[in-house]
């Protein structure tokens, strides 16, 4: 069978029928210019047996990075190398917590830092709600042209594969 046509799993939840219909090279080029959207985030993270699971967090992952890590397995998946903005503590990384629908129901729980050091430069992690799922995290590095806004974007997101 062409890889391209393996039915996917959720289809009825995100809307992609195939890894044809996902098109990852697409969401690859895409990766760098806009967060990936809710569905096509629901959409890897449902088939993640269909992608590369890092068993190692990336170092210094550039604009763009896309990447996939099982949380059971790895749970230090944020320490990437960066420098993410502090809390008023000034040891725990301040990201804000957001819950992302698909239609009329929460299905993605996404988490979201600002670079301290260029604070155009964001990552997001991203993860199922669903309990049989939800040990597998998208992680998805973007630099931006400007400062972004907490949940007003969220409607376009976006994250990178490897």
């Amino acid at each position: 069978m062409d890889p391209s046509l393996i039915p996917l799993a959720g289809g009825e939840v995100h809307g992609f029928r195939t890894l044809a219909d996902l098109d990852i090279t697409k969401l690859r080029e895409d990766a760098s210019t806009r967060w990936f959207r809710p569905n096509e985030v629901h959409a890897i993270l449902t088939n993640s047996t269909h992608f590369t699971v890092l068993p190692q967090p990336v170092e210094n992952p550039t604009n763009g990075s896309i990447v996939l890590f099982d949380r059971k397995m790895l749970r230090n998946f944020r320490k990437d190398g960066y420098n993410w903005k502090k809390k008023k503590d000034g040891k725990t990384v301040q990201e804000a917590h957001e819950k992302l629908k698909i239609g009329n129901e929460e299905r993605i729980h996404v988490y979201y830092a600002r670079g301290e050091d260029d604070p155009n430069f964001y990552r997001r992690c991203y993860w199922l709600l669903d309990k049989k799922l939800e040990h597998i995290v998208l992680v998805h590095y973007r630099q931006t042209l400007e400062e972004e806004h907490t949940s007003s974007n969220f409607e376009d997101s976006r994250f990178m594969i490897v």
